[in-house]
């Protein structure tokens, strides 16, 4: 029923993804283009980060697993949330291709961040096991409840829609999304943090 749902909702705004996998690309390649640009002071900083990163998690065990966890499922709710405040005050709904754009930079700017700390082969290997599992599952719900998010704004401003009722499928659609996220996190607890303790020695 879901995988039906979202089907028909593709091929019915297949124009709108279109647009919005644009403005996140973009956003990625503005991400890339930075870390090309920043001078040796900032890098350091960059990859002092990456390494302690990288220490945290050689010692991730099961008194901290939770507060990881935690961490990222508030990290990827907030994001789902602020889509869905933006939708709700309706007039804000440009703002909601700003946040896409915004997730791209940082997909992008970590991706190139640890290619330049690692190189190419490790850089790649890093940002899949961090980045790879999760926003598999992650990234195709903020483009779907993205575009969701506009065209509840667009049918608001039409005046010519129960609202309570199209609010109610709104939040429901938000529900669902958070759920699905915080499925993602788990995903990068017991796989990505797994995969890098083993082969963090490498990095």
């Amino acid at each position: 029923m879901l995988k039906k749902i979202v089907l028909d909702h593709i091929k019915k705004h297949g124009n709108s993804y279109i647009a919005m996998s644009i403005v996140f690309v973009i956003g990625i390649c503005l991400g890339v283009g930075i870390i090309n640009r920043l001078d040796e002071e900032k890098f350091e900083v960059i990859q002092k980060y990456f390494f302690e990163y990288k220490n945290n998690i050689a010692n991730v065990n099961i008194s901290n697993i939770k507060n990881l966890l935690l961490n990222g499922i508030f990290n990827k709710s907030r994001f789902i949330f602020i889509l869905f405040a933006l939708a709700c005050t309706v007039i804000f709904e440009k703002l909601i291709y700003f946040c896409v754009l915004y997730k791209g930079f940082s997909i992008g700017y970590s991706i190139s961040a640890s290619i330049k700390v690692y190189g190419v082969r490790k850089g790649i290997l890093f940002a899949i096991t961090t980045l790879g599992i999760q926003n598999i599952i992650y990234i195709p719900c903020i483009l779907f409840f993205s575009i969701y998010c506009i065209n509840f704004c667009k049918k608001i401003k039409n005046n010519n829609v129960d609202i309570k009722r199209c609010f109610l499928k709104l939040f429901v659609v938000f529900c669902i999304i958070i759920v699905i996220s915080t499925f993602s996190s788990c995903l990068e607890m017991l796989f990505s943090y797994k995969i890098l303790k083993k082969i963090q020695i490498f990095f």
